[in-house]
């Protein structure tokens, strides 16, 4: 039973291009960490303004969200290996430029803006670039696998690198916390240059004008029952994005409690989603993991409806961690289910839009739960969104029959 359980090592063991490329991805992560604290830090520093830290957040989720796109377009008609080491190396520079601007006697906040940006665009390049490599690096039966190391990274990565990157502020300054990203995401260069080439399949629309291939990869995701189904699914997600905005307001309100109520509510989650994947080597040999997902979505919603009936916080905290628990299942079989029924030439796309999606999502999110927290007590606007998103999970298990019954060997879409 717990072999069973224990996280699936079998890519990074079996498949020394995936345990590269896996290493690359978790400095890349503690980096974009450690970035997100530098410069918000180093902006305020320098203008005294939380609007120009908010504007310089805001260039780079634009810009993260353009590199997205773009690099979906051009997976699909590029080795994968080396836009990968473009990407990275343009993120290298501009962490370099950004520990070279932090040590100038006056450094310029102009700079922060077009570095964050430039960062943002190149990492989302990246991303998409390797989430479209991945199947190629792996087998088909070890994709869900691949997907749980991949989640399990993002999440320790989002829970330790801001800390790692708060610490080297506070003991060096920004200007080496910059150094050591740059230092660090430089590094893993050689291991990306060891990858065999990765050119993808030609396919419909492949070589049309930019828009016009992005159009093509949304018709796709619109025409296939499945993954057209499965980034339905994600709308929800993006709607429960926005509950973090409620937590501080919850927090005071509902559970009497202050700022450290407020981290252990937003650490909770990620906790839960770290232990899924730590123990989601079942999810590789399931047989109907579409099923499965749905399931857990429906189960995770339900769980963000109860928080907000919490009047404890460490009930809300456990109820918080049953959630992250849910919501990570559902990532790690939505993960395996895209890439298993996406064809090679519209990989890059496909992930494109997915990666899109969420990062879009959370914006779109926050801005409902804001507006619907203006009209209705912290707790009782959580219990509506978690209520309304648990129904129409359901709805979808009942009615999306094609994602209900999937599998992770799919039959040829007809």
């Amino acid at each position: 039973m717990l072999r069973r359980l224990a996280l699936d090592i079998g890519p990074l063991r079996d498949s020394r291009p995936f345990r590269n490329v896996f290493i690359a991805r978790t400095v890349s992560v503690f980096g974009i960490g450690m970035l997100a604290v530098a410069v918000p830090v180093q902006v305020y520093d320098l203008t005294g303004s939380t609007v120009q830290v908010g504007a310089v957040s805001a260039a780079e989720g634009l810009a993260l969200l353009a590199g997205f796109l773009w690099g979906g377009v051009l997976a699909d008609r590029r080795d994968r290996r080396r836009l990968m080491l473009r990407a990275r190396t343009a993120s290298g520079i501009a962490f370099a430029l950004l520990a070279l601007n932090a040590f100038l006697p006056s450094p310029s906040s102009a700079a922060l803006y077009v570095l964050a940006a430039w960062d943002g665009l190149a990492t989302g390049v990246a991303v998409t670039a390797l989430l479209a490599a991945t199947p190629a690096l792996v087998g088909p039966d070890k994709l869900v696998a691949a997907g749980a190391l991949n989640a399990l990274t993002v999440r320790l990565g989002s829970m330790l690198s801001p800390a790692l990157g708060g610490l080297v502020v506070s003991a060096f300054g920004v200007g080496w916390n910059y150094a050591a990203a740059a230092a660090g995401t430089l590094g893993t260069l050689g291991l990306l240059t060891s990858l065999p080439a990765l050119e993808p399949a030609r396919g419909d629309g492949t070589d049309a004008h930019p828009l016009k291939s992005i159009g093509g990869g949304v018709r796709f995701v619109a025409s296939h029952r499945v993954v057209g189904s499965l980034m339905l699914l994600g709308l929800l997600f993006m709607v429960a994005g926005g509950i973090p905005v409620l937590m501080p307001a919850f927090a005071e309100h509902g559970l009497g409690g202050g700022p450290t109520t407020v981290g252990l509510l937003y650490a909770a989650p990620a906790c839960g989603a770290v232990l899924a994947s730590l123990t989601s080597g079942w999810a590789g040999t399931v047989r109907v993991p579409g099923l499965a997902l749905l399931t857990a979505s429906v189960a995770g919603f339900a769980a963000l409806a109860c928080t907000g009936l919490a009047r404890h916080p460490a009930v809300a905290v456990a109820i918080l961690f049953g959630y992250g628990f849910a919501a990570s299942v559902e990532e790690i079989l939505r993960y395996g289910l895209i890439q298993s029924h996406t064809p090679d030439s519209h990989l890059g796309r496909v992930n494109s839009l997915w990666a899109a999606q969420e990062t879009g999502g959370t914006a779109i999110g926050s801005l409902g739960a804001g507006a619907l927290g203006d009209y209705l007590a912290p707790g009782s606007a959580i219990v509506v969104y978690g209520t309304v998103s648990a129904v129409l999970a359901l709805a979808f298990a009942l009615a999306l029959t094609a994602l209900r019954t999937a599998t992770l060997t799919p039959a040829p879409e007809r």
